[in-house]
């Protein structure tokens, strides 16, 4: 060691690496440079034996030692005991500094961002000429945004009914998937009483239990945690006498840690006798399928219910003295899709379709189902609702939506019995080559695939081509680390050193996921990770998350290049709230853009371009990768990309193609634009029907093109949903509207424009005419019938307002049998509102007859006050119809909530 060393650097393997890039940064790259500056450095690789003689030595003449380490300072305080009783030792410093201020965090990552401006600080006093100049930090300066991911349960996991409690119920966090309970919304998980480490599930009730008023509480627990230690917490409750009600999912895998199965696994029925057999005061079983029950051997008093009676289910267990004990028994569904499209397991038959017509956009299916799919759609009638086909996992919860808008498809494939997990493991010899036919099925129909072209120019590339850095952020469960993997595979082949850091662990589905990438020619870099504005690729496979302060980080305006997707999709929040949406594209955009560089931004709808060429976009990630390729922003060659692909063994074919229709994105746009043609040839939609005098009247408003437009299409509606008087009473109230908004704000289309929009929805209400008027539109069912094809069959999946009066507690399934008697029933609209109308009696047909005279003296109430400063307030006003949703009793709780706001809103308005 050089004579003149004056500190240590201490730090912990996990840190060395972030210890090694913040000294680069510092401008000491080489082991020479760090040892000329006096500086010596030491890795201690944790839980190793603690060696005092190295320690000692490397104390030898130093006036101090850093230790840098994550978490608790253990190592520091071996340090300090090692050099006690030294009679010349340095100071050691860690956690805090030399006045007891805190220096690094005991929480979190330790990366070179966070120790580069401590290590500045300690070093510059003594070695500061040396030191690279400082660069100004950005961490913390990126303003979050409104809308941000956070993971959530797969569509059709069974923690989406699993964890579902009565209302006000307390319920103790558990290890497991369930964990992200913790994100969710209280009213839907329960009031949560802390988390506790694996085997101490509910041990927390035990202290709690005497000093509250409550007297009970659920617990959420995994099989996988049950087995390993878990019921040691349950035995500890029983003896412990407290009231407790553990919530056991029994799903066959430990899917949080990468699907293993659990050791020790146990059937259902071996569970309840042990646990009985320990003191357990009641069991109940509740499940998706309740006749893979039948001839089960359960004991004595174990109840099998379906899961719809899952809260019912609890409310009992509430009740019982002592320990109680739900087993939630459906196969986990990520495992189900990994099995399906493995061809170990045949894919049902069923597939689900929202008519977006008869669909209010009221998320009842979504709050029924918390299911991923379960998707908002913006249309021209406003946000309505559809499942997304590609990421549906077939669990069917979301029919239970008190919606007349499903529509069960039956494709000619053969169904299947969905067993429990261990009759789906016996299916390993039965249904292969259906379950291989289905995955090459493509939204139930044959795909005709355009290939790709074959003649793209050589790319000019515009990033460093010997060390490369590249952020890559996208959405948990859509293949980022696949993405990652395939591209790490593809620079090593073509001769690159590789470092690499994937964001795993817990269960990142629908969340924020981001991979980096390090590519070198010559030596390997210090570390995986990157770090502020070291990034020369930012992939944006989701442009939200590349928008977040995650995706920004590495991002400059000098170096970064920018690939990326602006296909929307919703979070796991706007599932259950409708009030909550995406940022517009372009605002991200401009974000995203204002840190990166201005000449090197290409954005595509990879998701709906890859919909539309191959009938799926399952592929849209790799489609980027051929953008990015193609724009010259990786380093990388094309043929070790595809022979990367080839080695990942996964829908090679699908993903050849897919990457190179990204590269033609790129170099040539108008070919995949005839593609998109090809593969999804747009329907010509249907010129509105409307007299010429209804048309002149719009016309004479003198509205933008876009509005005059969007009038004509709420008009024509409002003639097919009854006649053209009431659209031209619409009109009655648009003339006024538009006359008052041109008087006060000339130029300006806002408020007319929401007057119409919620004005027609107020007036063209969906009862039984409606409804049945709606089921056979064909722009309405069309994706339906595609769905379907040729051999298959659509049912509508109806609960009748008079059958649900008579005591049908679910829906019933019409077939294509009742299509005449279907729109005989549409044809009877000319009885609405007449005495002879046989639907006009329950509640919510008269309330739906006063909203639109509410609604229109309201709009008259704003018109007298209307003045240039409160147009922006009438707008608001006008356009809180749209909280009217839903049908039947949810329709009649939101004309509550809206009728609140509408007065309080008035009273407001001046």
């Amino acid at each position: 060691d050089p004579s003149d060393a004056w500190i240590g650097i201490v730090s912990s393997g996990i840190t060395y690496r972030e210890v090694r890039e913040a000294l680069s940064r510092l401008g000491l790259s080489s082991e020479a440079e760090i040892e000329a500056c006096g500086i010596r450095l030491l890795k201690m690789s944790m839980p190793m034996p603690f060696n005092v003689a190295t320690m000692r030595n490397l104390a030898r003449g130093l006036r101090e030692i850093l230790v840098i380490e994550e978490k608790q300072p253990n190592i520091e305080s071996l340090v300090k005991d090692a050099l006690y009783d030294l009679p010349q030792r340095p100071r050691v410093i860690g956690k805090v500094d030399d006045a007891g201020a805190l220096m690094f965090p005991a929480y979190g990552a330790l990366d070179a961002d966070i120790i580069l401006p401590i290590l500045r600080r300690r070093l510059e006093g003594t070695i500061g000429e040396r030191l690279a100049p400082e660069q100004p930090q950005r961490r913390g300066s990126i303003i979050p945004l409104s809308v941000e991911r956070s993971p959530f349960f797969c569509s059709g996991c069974p923690h989406n009914r699993s964890t579902r409690l009565p209302d006000g119920a307390l319920v103790g966090a558990g290890i497991g998937c369930h964990t992200m309970t913790l994100l969710m919304d209280p009213e839907r998980v329960g009031d949560i009483a802390g988390l506790t480490c694996m085997g101490n599930e509910g041990t927390q009730w035990i202290g709690m239990a005497e000093f509250l008023e409550r007297d009970h509480m659920f617990q959420n627990l995994g099989d996988g945690t049950f087995f390993h230690s878990g019921q040691l917490a349950v035995q500890a409750a029983v003896a412990a006498g407290v009231n407790i009600t553990y919530k056991l999912l029994y799903n066959g895998t430990v899917a949080m840690t990468g699907g293993q199965d659990p050791e020790g696994q146990r059937s259902v029925p071996d569970i309840a006798r042990s646990l009985l057999a320990q003191g357990v005061a009641r069991i109940l079983v509740t499940t998706e399928d309740t006749d893979r029950y039948r001839g089960v051997d359960l004991p004595k008093g174990v109840d099998v219910w379906p899961r719809q009676r899952l809260i019912e289910a609890q409310e009992t267990l509430a009740a019982v003295r002592g320990v109680s004990v739900l087993i939630h028994d459906q196969y986990c569904a990520a495992e189900l899709r990994r099995d399906r499209k493995r061809g170990v397991i045949p894919t049902p038959n069923l597939r689900v379709v929202i008519n977006h017509r008869i669909c209010e956009g009221c998320g009842d299916c979504g709050q029924v189902s918390n299911c991923l799919s379960v998707q908002p759609l913006e249309t021209p009638f406003g946000r309505k609702t559809h499942i997304d086909q590609d990421t549906c996992n077939l669990d069917y919860s979301c029919l239970e939506g008190d919606c007349p808008a499903f529509m069960a498809i039956t494709l000619d494939e053969p169904s299947i019995d969905r067993g429990k997990p261990g009759v789906l493991r016996r299916l390993l010899g039965r249904g292969r080559d259906a379950g291989r036919a289905m995955a090459e099925r493509l939204g139930g129909r044959a795909v005709e695939r355009t290939s790709a072209p074959t003649d793209l120019p050589d790319p000019r590339l515009r990033v460093p081509r010997d060390d490369f850095a590249m952020r890559i952020t996208g959405i948990g469960g859509t293949g980022v680390v696949t993405v990652a993997q395939v591209l790490g595979t593809a620079a090593m082949l073509g001769g690159f050193e590789v470092r690499g850091l994937d964001q795993i662990g817990l269960s990142q589905k629908a969340g924020p996921v981001v991979s980096d990438l390090r590519l070198s020619r010559s030596a390997p870099t210090a570390t995986n990770r990157l770090g502020e504005a070291q990034a020369d690729l930012l992939l944006a496979l989701d442009q939200l998350v590349a928008a977040s302060p995650q995706g920004l980080l590495t991002a400059d305006v000098d170096s970064t290049t920018v690939v990326g997707s602006t296909s929307a999709t919703p979070t796991g929040e706007m599932i259950t709230h409708l009030d909550v949406r995406l940022p517009a594209v372009d605002a991200l955009s401009d974000r995203i853009a204002s840190v990166t560089r201005p000449d090197v931004q290409h954005w595509a709808d990879a998701r709906l371009i890859c919909q539309e060429i191959f009938g799926s976009s399952m592929a849209a990630n790799i489609f980027v990768v051929g953008m990015a390729l193609q724009a010259g922003c990786l380093p990388l060659s094309a043929g070790d990309v595809e022979r990367a692909i080839e080695l990942n063994g996964v829908a090679v074919a699908a993903n050849l193609e897919a990457f190179r229709w990204g590269r033609a994105q790129i170099a040539r746009p108008e070919a995949v634009d005839a593609a998109r043609v090809a593969g999804h040839p747009p329907a010509p939609a249907p010129a509105p029907e409307l007299s010429d005098a209804l048309r002149e009247r719009i016309g004479a408003l003198d509205l933008p093109a876009a509005v005059a437009d969007e009038l004509v299409l709420f008009a024509s509606e409002l003639v097919a949903w009854q006649h053209e008087a009431v659209a031209g009473g619409w009109l009655d109230v648009l003339e006024r509207v538009a006359e008052a908004e041109r008087r006060v704000a000339p130029g300006s289309s806002a408020l007319v424009r929401a007057v119409a929009a919620n004005l027609y929805k107020l007036t063209a209400y969906k009862d039984e005419y409606e409804v049945a008027r709606l089921m056979t539109d064909s722009e309405a069912v069309a994706a339906a019938r595609e769905l379907a094809g040729a051999g298959g069959k659509v049912a509508w999946k109806l609960h009748p307002p008079m059958l649900r009066a008579l005591g049908l507690g679910a829906k019933i399934s019409v077939g294509s049998w009742a299509e005449p008697g279907v729109r005989l029933l549409a044809r009877g609209k000319k009885l609405r509102g007449t005495v002879l109308d046989p639907f006009r009696w329950p509640e919510v047909r008269r309330v739906e007859r006063q909203l639109p005279r509410e609604y229109v003296a309201a709009v008259d109430r704003v018109l007298d006050r209307l003045s240039a400063s409160n147009v922006t307030a009438a707008v608001e006003i006008a356009e809180l119809p749209d909280l009217v949703r839903g049908y039947e009793r949810i329709k009649l709780a939101s004309v509550v909530r809206y009728r609140a706001a509408l007065s309080e809103t008035l009273a407001a308005f001046v």
